[in-house]
């Protein structure tokens, strides 16, 4: 074999690697007679890998180790390979410039940002012969993160990135996997590289204020680290908020502070999977060993880019002994794509698990989903390119598009407030810890949500309800402070509430109504025949019956002897004729045509005021027993008024009614009311009570007598459920009540 052969060849890793992303290059060059980046020694062709590496860094020094790792392993186990790599290391940016390709690892944003300038201007699409092992096609992960939300059943999202070139690489790829996926992108939030902590506490105010609930946080380690116990601080890491981080963070959760990992207890993590196995072991015990001398104490713990370096070294150790000593009409045979393939295997399989090889750019084929819950984190299940998300990492396995039991403590489960009532519970007759399938009767106002829920979501999601106690308006805070997903029950739609949630279509039509007391005034004498009629009628009466009765004598007197006789008869007949006329008629009480015509004209003027008579006389009987206590709301002012506890009436008797708070009385139950209006304004009781009208009705279907509804009715919008302002649920929620409520079982209910 010839000392030096008269063409060779020089491979340049370019190795990107800082928190979040590992570079690799691999550029194949024809040496000229000046100079040689492949040299072959006495026995093995050599070829030098260039690296610039801060050996003095964490990263810089983990490394180092894995590079070395990698070398001595790789040749222990082939030391018949007749050709061998070399590590050439530089320790500043400044040799970047100097050599044509090179690996460099970044401690800085600043310098991560230059770096990747190098890699674009080496990027695959100008360079055939490049091959990446980050992963600037974010393809992948952006189709991993949104089957992820989609297995969850969060159509709503808000995005969360570092300002720097690589993490803005995501948006364009993880966009158009949210719309082919009906996903909605409400905001994207850019945390500045070097933020302080009342920066990120800034944006973070603005999303409360969003209503966003689901994150998607894509950034380094280092700033995810005060990111999420800023976020903690604010209340954003307990119910009601979802929070799944990509890769960039995923790989370094076993590296980060336990401070920053404590709050980071329910957070959803996506990451390239890694197979554990018996290699693997081997190796981080190897690592541990080697990182703990008094050399390496610098070094961080091991992660998943040590491991990719690892793997990178055995490929291109496999590839350089694959090519051999090659000459120059070898290389013009083939071209550049030819040889890439011919030098790679579409798919590398190393201890970090299967990559693929993917428009000349190395991609995980496996992702791992999983819960971050302390110390150790708990496998949810895997994401493959062809099979999406499965339970189990075979490929027999077959898709489960839900994994994720209800009561498990990471599947998203809505948390409904309703309120704590101690009267009315045919509204609302509900236990906090109450759950979906409770068979208990609780209520009209929770059947309804019951019905509606089955409309709106799938059956496969779950609730529970929990009292909240306060008036209606705290009750639609807790919706805005985001303590509860919902709020249902008897809750009135009013405008002054829609500052702090939005409500769906009502689901019973109300209205304020006053309810008061009457008294019966029922016949106290015997005179209560007259009162039909007044005094000065009945006189008229009178003196037409004696006037009637003078003008039959005189037409009668010569015709008719019954109207002759004595003085005392012919008294008699004057008075009594036109009573008899009336009572009991005759044919022949008179014969002359005079006296028949004024008997026709009295008979019909007496069935009038006998009809006049008897209208009165019964509405005096009956309804006249029952007079309200009351003359009018003018009157009413200067009485004690009650209304329901906890109800926005208050609030209206004093806008808008005029009423004086001191002159409010509040009352919590029908007994309540009951007492209250017995009782009267004079003897520490009410003179009337206003409140919505179902409230009514069913006190009145219990008290049937010796109350009434009464005065004008003053519209409102209806009792609704109250969801966060914004929320895509309302319009779900307000299409299934409209569904129900026309329905057949609504009436059935009510």
């Amino acid at each position: 074999m010839p000392k030096y052969s008269k063409h060779c060849f020089s491979f340049f890793p370019f190795l990107l690697f800082s928190y979040v992303l590992i570079g690799f290059t691999i550029k194949l060059e024809t040496a000229s007679s000046s100079g040689l980046y492949g040299t072959r020694d006495s026995t093995r062709l050599m070829y030098n890998i260039g690296v610039i590496v801060d050996v003095n860094s964490n990263m810089g020094a983990m490394a180092n180790i894995c590079l070395s790792m990698a070398l001595s392993d790789f040749y222990a186990k082939h030391p018949s390979y007749e050709t061998r790599l070399s590590l050439q290391r530089w320790e500043s940016l400044g040799a970047v410039a100097a050599a044509p390709a090179v690996g460099y690892l970044p401690q800085t944003s600043a310098e991560a940002s230059c770096a990747i300038q190098l890699g674009d201007n080496h990027s695959p699409s100008y360079s055939p012969l490049l091959i990446r092992t980050t992963m600037p096609d974010f393809s992948r992960l952006a189709e991993a993160t949104v089957s992820t939300l989609e297995m969850f059943e969060w159509n709503k999202v808000t995005l969360i990135y570092e300002d720097m070139e690589f993490s803005n690489s995501i948006i364009p790829y993880l966009t158009d996997a949210l719309v082919n996926k009906d996903i909605q992108l409400s905001h994207k939030i850019a945390i500045p590289i070097f933020a302080e902590d009342f920066q990120i506490l800034d944006r973070l105010e603005v999303l409360m204020s969003s209503q966003s609930e689901v994150f998607v946080v894509h950034m380094s380690s280092n700033l995810a680290s005060r990111h999420f116990v800023v976020a903690n601080k604010e209340g954003m890491m307990g119910k009601g908020f979802a929070w799944l981080v990509t890769d960039g963070l995923s790989n370094f959760v076993d590296t980060m502070d336990p401070i920053a990992i404590d709050s980071m207890k329910g957070v959803i993590g996506l990451r390239p999977y890694v197979p554990k196995t018996r290699a693997l072991k081997n190796f981080r015990t190897i690592y541990k060993r080697i990182s703990s001398m008094k050399q390496n104490k610098a070094a961080t713990k091991l992660n998943l880019l040590g491991l990719w370096l690892y793997d990178i070294v055995w490929g291109l150790g496999m590839t350089v002994e694959r090519i051999g000593n090659v000459n120059s009409g070898f290389l013009k045979e083939m071209n550049d794509r030819t040889w890439l393939i011919g030098i790679l295997n579409p798919s590398f399989r190393g201890i970090s698990g299967v990559l693929d090889l993917v428009n000349r750019q190395f991609q995980p084929s496996v992702f791992e989903i999983f819960n971050i819950t302390g110390k150790r984190n708990r496998v949810i299940g895997y994401w493959t390119n062809d099979q999406g998300i499965s339970k189990n990492n075979n490929s027999t396995s077959r898709n489960t598009p839900r994994i994720l039991q209800a009561e498990e403590p990471t599947r998203a489960k809505w948390t409904i407030g309703v309120p704590s009532k101690k009267g009315f519970n045919e509204f609302v007759n509900i236990r906090s810890g109450n759950k979906s399938n409770d068979d208990e009767l609780p209520g009209f106002s929770i059947e309804v949500f019951r019905k509606v829920w089955d409309f709106a979501l799938p059956s496969t999601t779950s609730y529970e309800f929990v009292n909240i106690n306060g008036t209606y308006d705290d009750l639609c805070c807790q919706v805005k402070y985001q303590k509860i997903h919902a709020a249902v029950g008897d809750i009135s739609i009013v405008a002054s509430r829609t500052n702090c949630v939005d409500f769906t279509l009502p689901y019973l039509e109300t209205g304020v109504a006053m309810l008061i007391k009457v008294r019966h005034d029922g016949p106290k004498d015997m005179w209560i025949f007259l009162k039909p009629l007044s005094w000065d009628l009945w006189l008229v009466i009178i003196a037409i019956c004696i006037f009637i009765g003078i003008v039959v004598r005189v037409l009668e007197r010569r015709e008719n002897t019954e109207f002759n006789g004595s003085a005392r008869k012919k008294l008699s007949t004057i008075l009594m004729f036109p009573c008899q006329s009336v009572a009991i008629p005759q044919r022949d009480m008179v014969v002359t045509n005079g006296s028949r015509l004024v008997l026709v004209v009295w008979i019909f003027l007496a069935l009038i005021l006998m009809q006049s008579y008897t209208a009165n006389l019964s509405s005096i009987l009956t309804v006249n027993q029952l007079q309200p206590t009351i003359p009018s709301i003018k009157e009413l002012r200067k009485s004690y008024v009650g209304y329901q506890n906890h109800s926005f009436v208050k609030g209206f008797l004093i806008n808008q009614l005029g009423f004086q708070e001191s002159m409010l009385k509040p009352y919590c139950s029908v007994v309540d009311y009951q007492e209250a209006l017995s009782k009267g304004s004079e003897n520490e009781g009410v003179s009337a009570i206003f409140d919505e009208i179902p409230y009514i009705k069913l006190f009145l279907a219990q008290y049937t007598t010796g109350y009434l509804m009464v005065g004008p009715t003053y519209r409102t919008d209806g009792l609704g459920f109250a969801l966060p302002i914004g929320s895509p649920m309302v319009a779900n929620f307000s299409r299934a009540i409209l569904n129900f409520t026309q329905g057949k079982y609504m009436n059935s209910l009510e």
